[in-house]
This record gives C-alpha cells, sequence and structure tokens, in this order.
C-alpha cells in the first residue's frame, strides 16, 4: 500500500534535526506542510506525470559491443531449435457461452495447451538465448550466433505463417513480439551472418504483415482489447527489426487504441468486462502496452505521455490491485479468481513492471519487484530485471 506521506516527512524531519513540532501542520508555509507536500510528490509522481529518467539496463534495443570487448574465445553450448511449427489450429479455453469469457473448459484447455506447447518452449527457449548473449556484457558472440541460428531455422521453414483458426492468429499476435525483441537484443553483435539476419528480418516482417491484415479487418471486440495490443506489440517489434516503419507506426497506433480507453481511475472497461478475470486481464493487457511504449520511445515517440499520462494509471491501478482485488470486484460485481500456485501474483506476469519502473520509479511497485526478482517473460523479450534494471 501506498506509504503515509506524512510519516515519511517527519523521518526526514527527525534526520535533518528539524523541529516536527515548531508549527501546526496546517499553518500555510509551514515547514513541515511543505516537507509533507514534497514527500507525496516523490510518491506519486513515479506513477503519474514524472519526466522518464534512464534506464539502467541496455533495455531492448542492445547496442554492438566495442571491439576491444568482445570475447576472443566465446564458449556456448548451443542446443538444437525445435521442429517449426508451421501450421497452427487452434480453439479458445474458455467457456463459449459465457458472455464474459472467463471460465476455463478444461477439455478445451488442455487440447488447448498440447497444441501450442512447442510454440511455447521455442518462444522460452530462444529469449533464453538472446539473454545470456546481453548478460555476458555483451561480450559473447557465440551466443547471439545460437540465437540467429535459432531464429533462421524457423524463417527458413516459413514458421507460423499459416495460422487457420482466429485464436491461432491471437498466438501470432502474442509469439511474434517476443521472437522479435529476441532478434533485437543480438542483430547487433559482431560476426553474424547477414544472410541469415536478412532472412529473419524478411520473415519477421511477413508475420507483422500478417498480424495487421487480419487485425484490419477485425470488427469484433478483440480487434479493440488486449488481443489488439498484442498484435500492436509484435508489429512494433517486428517493424522497427525490419525497418518496415509503417508496420512500426501501426504497431504504435494499436497501442494508442488501448491508451485512448484508459479511464481516470486507471482501467480498461472491456477488460472490466472479463468478469471474475478483470484484475487478471488488466495485468495481461498492461504487458504489451508498456513494452510498445517502450519500443515507441525508441522511435522519438512519448506513449507513456498520452492521453493525461493514462498509461501510468494503469499501472498504478494494477500495482494497487496485485494483493488486493476489492477494486475490481466491485468495478466487475464478482470475486476475482486466485493467482495459480500461490497468493502472489506469479513473476512472468509481471515482468513488463520492471520496464515502467525503470522509467517511473514507484515505492509501491519496487517492493513488488524486490520480492519478485528477476521477473521474466517470453512474450515481451526474456529477463526484464537483465533488460531494465541491470544484472542481479
Amino acid at each position: 500500500m501506498m506509504e503515509d506521506p506524512r510519516s515519511a516527512a517527519e523521518r526526514a524531519d527527525n534526520l535533518h534535526g528539524g523541529d516536527v513540532g515548531s508549527r501546526h501542520p496546517s499553518t500555510p508555509g509551514s515547514p513541515r506542510l511543505l516537507r509533507v507536500a514534497l514527500a507525496a510528490t516523490i510518491l506519486f509522481t513515479g506513477f503519474l506525470g514524472a519526466a522518464p529518467s534512464q534506464a539502467q539496463g541496455l533495455g531492448f534495443l542492445v547496442p554492438a559491443p566495442a571491439k576491444d570487448k568482445v570475447q576472443a574465445k566465446p564458449k556456448y553450448d548451443c542446443d538444437t531449435p525445435g521442429a517449426p511449427v508451421i501450421s497452427l489450429d487452434v480453439q479458445s479455453k474458455y467457456k463459449q457461452d459465457e458472455a464474459s469469457k472467463a471460465t476455463i473448459d478444461e477439455e478445451a484447455e488442455e487440447a488447448y495447451s498440447e497444441a501450442v506447447e512447442p510454440l511455447r518452449e521455442y518462444a522460452k527457449n530462444l529469449v533464453r538465448i538472446s539473454n545470456a548473449y546481453v548478460k555476458s556484457d555483451p561480450r559473447n558472440t557465440l551466443a547471439a550466433t545460437c540465437a540467429l541460428t535459432w531464429l533462421n531455422h524457423w524463417a527458413a521453414a516459413d514458421a507460423m505463417t499459416a495460422m487457420r483458426s482466429k485464436q491461432a492468429r491471437f498466438n501470432l499476435g502474442q509469439a511474434l513480439g517476443g521472437f522479435a525483441l529476441a532478434y533485437l537484443q543480438i542483430r547487433n553483435a559482431p560476426g553474424l551472418a547477414e544472410d541469415q539476419k536478412k532472412r529473419v528480418e524478411a520473415w519477421l516482417k511477413a508475420l507483422g504483415l500478417q498480424i495487421q491484415e487480419f487485425m484490419d479487418g477485425n470488427k469484433e471486440v478483440s480487434g479493440r482489447n488486449n488481443h489488439r495490443y498484442w498484435a500492436g506489440l509484435s508489429a512494433a517489434a517486428a517493424g522497427i527489426a525490419s525497418g518496415d516503419k509503417r508496420l512500426t507506426d501501426w504497431g504504435i497506433d494499436s497501442a494508442r487504441i488501448g491508451l485512448a480507453q484508459i479511464t481516470p481511475d486507471g482501467t480498461l472497461p472491456l477488460e472490466v468486462k472479463r468478469g471474475k478475470r478483470a484484475r487478471d486481464y488488466h495485468i495481461f493487457a498492461a504487458q504489451p502496452l508498456v513494452a510498445t511504449a517502450e519500443l515507441a520511445r525508441s522511435q522519438g515517440v512519448d506513449l507513456y505521455a498520452e492521453n493525461d499520462g493514462a498509461l501510468s494509471k494503469l499501472v498504478k491501478r494494477v500495482v494497487d490491485s496485485l494483493d488486493d482485488p476489492s477494486f475490481f470486484e466491485k468495478a466487475s460485481g464478482t470475486k476475482q479468481e486466485a493467482y495459480p500456485g500461490g497468493d502472489t501474483v506469479p513473476a512472468n506476469r509481471i515482468a513488463w513492471l520492471e520496464i515502467h519502473q525503470s522509467r517511473f520509479p514507484s515505492p509501491e511497485a519496487e517492493a513488488v519487484l524486490e520480492e519478485k526478482r528477476p521477473v521474466a517473460s517470453s512474450g515481451i523479450g526474456g529477463d526484464m530485471t537483465l533488460l531494465f534494471h541491470g544484472k542481479e
């Protein structure tokens, strides 16, 4: 919960030898009142209205290392990537006769999980390899070569190009961002095969255009909710990776669709409608929006500031609800689902918070992250603690 700014000010008074009781707290211009206001400002500006700070890690766009920093004899044990997933035909794991689409159909979930497991495994291992390169400061060029080999293996097979259902296209919209962000981490490493880089970039662009075409024709709610934001992240990342500005801009504009919907209380109305999973889907929707905002910043676009700083309002609402779902229970009119496997939010669900924290430091967010670091999610490039906080 939010720390009492008045108690923080009183501690500051004691540390600096001030006389806390020398004036009444409400006296205009009193040192105590000014310090209380200052403390409150410090606590809140991390979420609302602060100018972005500089990230401590390397971020998504990892620069090339200096020539004298590259390992002379790098070593990296590169595993063989799994068979490329060319075609995917899956259905939603949620019961379709329910308006909120919030209850899982166990049989459908089993079939869904089995079908997407190869995709999940590939994505998880790919970002792990790219992260290994970054973690080497980045000096181990063999790790970068390994990541490119994995990407080229799927690119050469035209992986993920035959999506045969709406849900499969949603899966592509969530997976491509992780692929492209893994590539952005290693693409500037020295000694990479140029023909493989060109093939990978063309593949990422083709998948991005496939997502764009599908979403441009999608007039359903999924064309405006979290599915669109994930599609936007994938398009923006693939556009930057392939040098396609139009695709990048489409991805950034997709994030704007979400930012424009964020209310003053930090909620997304379409995600509130998910009923007992309203909190879960706010956490889920924040992930691509924050990641896209970070990519947009590299292109000279400040999504963090748009719609009166709406993104930070969403982040604050999510952070405040992580241990206390009462707001979403009132907003949705129903009890919220518990987290799987425990009483606290899984670390992979809040990996994106590391990005926002690097720009807008908040004591509340820091308290959450301190207990969970390192936090990672394959959908946004893996280890966010490594990329935006620095090595643990």
